[in-house]
């Protein structure tokens, strides 16, 4: 995401897989062996995470991610085994997410394999149009004009990328789940503290604008779009989120990671069911 983070390199290296549940995690492990020294289930689903920074898990160093917290649920909530494969990376836009899936390397290989695929990217595609905006001459009767074009290519973009992943799949069963954003730039007591109001009402502006076309595209490409404003900023969209976000402002704290897997999970896992 925008503020902190711009540029930064990879968070989670490519094909980071876990096993989370009863046992010990490794890398290229698996989530969600059932505890107590039980046998594990007789089949096990794959979640495959996409996206930027926030999949990445930057900005709150020993947090559990949200997809490793999601796998947990999984394995709770329907017995099945899930094994967890984190490729999110810090400072990706859409158009890098894109590039990584047209070749037949790792990032396609794992959705190949894959029985839930989330996708959280779009934020860094603002990253260009951010010290115009803060400057105060972006344009438009809004003040966002600037960042048209770039939501523009976003909306290409992560329209090829869905797209992408079906090919991938080749109609298999797939919980494809694509999510928002509490904001696309830093948030909460920083972003006061840091930026005032006049940023703040801006940048939710703006960030209700990308969510609005993230879910349309998800909706168009047959994916389950998964709200994160509401859950981080409520229903009117005033509620403080300090608590969860990292110290930087920009990232999820830990009580955040759990609320963007809540999120996850409330949705379903349609059409996987509910167990093996």
């Amino acid at each position: 995401m925008v503020g902190v983070t711009v540029g930064t390199a990879v968070g989670v290296a490519v094909g980071a897989t876990r096993l989370v549940g009863g046992l010990a995690a490794v890398d290229g492990s698996v989530v969600g062996v059932p505890a107590h020294g039980s046998a594990p289930a007789a089949r096990s689903w794959r979640v495959v995470g996409l996206g930027d920074s926030i999949p990445a898990g930057d900005g709150c160093d020993g947090c559990d991610g949200f997809l490793d917290l999601f796998g947990q649920t999984v394995t709770r909530d329907t017995s099945v085994a899930v094994r967890v494969t984190n490729l999110g990376v810090g400072g990706w836009t859409s158009a890098d997410l894109l590039a990584s899936l047209t070749t037949d390397g790792d990032a396609a290989d794992n959705i190949s394999g894959a029985d839930i695929v989330t996708v959280t990217i779009g934020a860094n595609d603002f990253n260009p149009m951010f010290d115009t905006f803060v400057a105060g001459q972006c344009g438009g009767a809004d003040g966002l004009a600037c960042f048209q074009p770039a939501m523009d290519d976003m909306e290409r973009n992560l329209t090829a990328i869905l797209e992408r992943i079906w090919e991938l799949r080749g109609g298999r069963p797939t919980a494809l789940r694509v999510t928002g954003y509490w904001n696309v730039f830093i948030d909460g007591a920083v972003a006061a503290r840091t930026y005032g109001p006049t940023f703040e009402q801006g940048s939710a502006t703006l960030t209700e604008q990308a969510n609005d076309v993230i879910k349309t595209v998800a909706v168009a490409e047959h994916a389950r779009y998964v709200d994160l404003f509401t859950p981080f900023k409520g229903a009117d969209g005033d509620q403080d989120d300090t608590e969860l976000l990292a110290p930087d402002g920009d990232h999820p704290s830990q009580a955040g990671d759990q609320r963007i897997a809540d999120s996850l999970t409330a949705v379903g896992y349609a059409p996987l069911g509910t167990g093996p």
